[in-house]
């Protein structure tokens, strides 16, 4: 007679058991779904992030390489003392106070052909600046030697990029120390 009792009792404890194994199962598989959809936006903003950078990089390489081009074209005048931005380009004595703090107060602002400032996905937020340093002359092999500070834009004005390269004008005469 003991026997029909302990089925009765086996058959009911499995209920319970598969009751809470499924509810255990749904809040895991929910849990990992969240997980995912968070990982999934992530990697959508850091691809955003990652773009925006990559274009700051290319309109600060723009300025830059202007710059460079400006110097190499003769465009060489009496290095200047400049506090505030200015409208064309030119040669500054002083250094820049601190090329990192954005946006700048001094220097030139450079917008290259077809660039739009509009912001957002097609367009720059801002146009790229530059600025011309005057070093001194260029001991081992004459010259004037500038460094060129630039900084550009993407989208959004937090994507920024500043380059800086020293450059070098050759000038007609050689120094022979003669």
């Amino acid at each position: 007679m003991n026997g029909p009792r302990r089925e009765a009792a086996m058959k009911r404890s499995p209920k319970g058991i598969a009751l809470i194994t499924g509810l255990l199962f749904l809040i895991i598989v929910t849990l990992l779904g969240v997980a995912l959809m968070r990982n999934y936006g992530l990697q959508g903003r850091m691809a955003g992030n990652f773009r925006e950078k990559g274009r700051s990089f290319e309109s600060a390489q723009a300025a830059l390489q202007y710059a460079e081009w400006w110097l190499s074209q003769g465009n060489v005048p009496t290095a200047l003392s400049c506090s505030s931005l200015v409208s064309s380009a030119t040669v500054c004595s002083n250094a820049i106070s601190n090329p990192t703090t954005l946006p700048w107060t001094v220097g030139v602002n450079y917008t290259p052909s077809g660039m739009s400032t509009s912001g957002g996905g097609s367009g720059f937020s801002t146009n790229p600046q530059f600025y011309i340093q005057y070093l001194g002359v260029n001991a081992v092999n004459g010259g004037n030697v500038y460094r060129i500070t630039s900084v550009g834009y993407g989208g959004n004005a937090q994507a920024a990029t500043v380059l800086q390269s020293t450059y070098v004008v050759a000038s007609s005469f050689t120094n022979r120390g003669r």
